[in-house]
């Protein structure tokens, strides 16, 4: 097993400190100790997920109560939500962060006058712009943002117009690479880690509506280093082969279902699809339609364990489009197969994937935000077998 979208945070546990009283009785300050929010990183021009807390006390160990703690920004550039506050009834204060346009390390601190102040280190991670059919080297360095024990560096990517097909390939003779695609919001898009068994280079392909996106290279072990090369090109937004395809949810895709695509022999026949593979969050509902008028459409929906959560043939009585809405019910990538429900059928369809995320209306998916507090851990890949059934 393990960690897919990494861009996580392990967070110190928020609690009450025992032995406090709301009344103050520790008098004066002595002791500023930092509770929550030391260490952590985002992009830059961006809040941290969490804000900085400090604890206050006074005469043994009590909550030092009204006490005013001063935060100041000492190394790096940071807008800090409140520069003064005073300690609460259980001697804790905090202050929001968001980063300035400057990458590398921000020092805040945290101090009481008489007493000995406290300091949170941050980093602040550069995102550059990437341009279409460009090949950039680069290198995961001790300089670049760590997350959950893997170094990781972000670059900015725009689809003017779409929907795109993108390919984005990650390439290391130093180490094997990991690769993960976002949404503006810090949605989870997707992921690759080999583009095949002999290979430990990474290759994400994706049709993207259009919009601004992250795409953040990194290894697939921890503390690994070393010199990569990233290329992103642009194709027609169409599916071929077997391959793996994430897509966004919006997207309209006409292609083909050929003998080439995806097979399925279970059961005595031979069923063709073409597969796309969805980052899905829980508590959404996932509307998906096939419409062809060569063959009798289908469409299977698989969890990333292969097992099969929804599929329809005729979405209604006199007629042989496909269509089912599917409450979705964990987090999580999935694959899904735009195929036929005779055996050897093929022929051209319309596959659509609404960009709505209940029954009735259309909001924008709230899927999960970059660095949220929890690790999702995935398989290596996703399993294609006994895709009907």
């Amino acid at each position: 097993m393990r960690v897919f979208s990494r861009l996580v945070f392990a967070f110190a546990a928020f609690g009450l400190a025992c032995g406090g009283d709301s009344s103050g009785t520790g008098g004066g300050p002595t002791t500023i100790v930092r509770f929550s929010g030391d260490s952590q990183a985002a992009l830059t021009g961006t809040a941290l997920p969490q804000p900085l807390r400090v604890r206050v006390t006074g005469a043994n160990s009590q909550p030092s109560v009204g006490s005013t703690v001063t935060w100041t920004v000492l190394n790096g550039t940071a807008t800090l939500g409140t520069p003064s506050v005073p300690s609460d009834t259980q001697g804790y204060a905090s202050t929001t962060v968001t980063l300035g346009a400057t990458p590398g390390l921000v020092a805040v601190q945290a101090s009481v006058t008489g007493i000995a102040p406290v300091t949170f280190g941050e980093t602040a991670c550069d995102h550059p712009m990437f341009a279409f059919n460009d090949t950039l080297p680069a290198a995961l360095a001790t300089s670049d943002c760590k997350f959950n024990g893997f170094f990781t560096d972000f670059f900015d990517l725009n689809i003017p117009t779409g929907p795109q097909r993108v390919v984005l390939t990650m390439a290391s003779g130093a180490f094997d690479t990991w690769l993960e695609l976002y949404n503006d919001a810090g949605g989870f898009l997707g992921f690759d880690d080999d583009i095949d068994t002999s290979s430990t280079n990474s290759q994400l392909t994706a049709i993207l509506v259009p919009g601004d996106y992250l795409i953040a290279p990194s290894s697939y072990n921890p503390l690994t280093l070393g010199a990569y090369t990233l290329s992103v090109i642009t194709q027609p937004a169409a599916l071929a082969g077997c391959g793996i395809v994430w897509v966004t949810r919006g997207v309209t895709v006409t292609d083909s279902v050929t003998t080439g695509d995806c097979v399925d022999s279970t059961g005595g026949g031979r069923f063709y699809a073409d597969a796309v593979a969805l980052y899905l969050v829980a508590g959404t509902m996932l509307r998906v339609s096939n419409h062809s008028a060569a063959f009798d459409a289908a469409i299977f929906l698989h969890n990333g364990a292969g097992a099969q959560v929804a599929a329809n043939n005729d979405s209604a009585g006199g007629t042989t489009n496909a269509f089912f809405a599917h409450p979705v019910a964990t987090t999580g990538p999935y694959l899904l197969f735009a195929g036929t429900n005779d055996s050897l059928a093929t022929g051209a369809y319309t596959l659509t994937i609404s960009s709505a995320t209940t029954l009735n209306a259309p909001p924008r998916e709230a899927g999960p935000q970059l660095l949220p507090l929890g690790a999702m851990r995935m398989p290596k890949g996703l399993t294609r077998r006994g895709w009907r059934r």
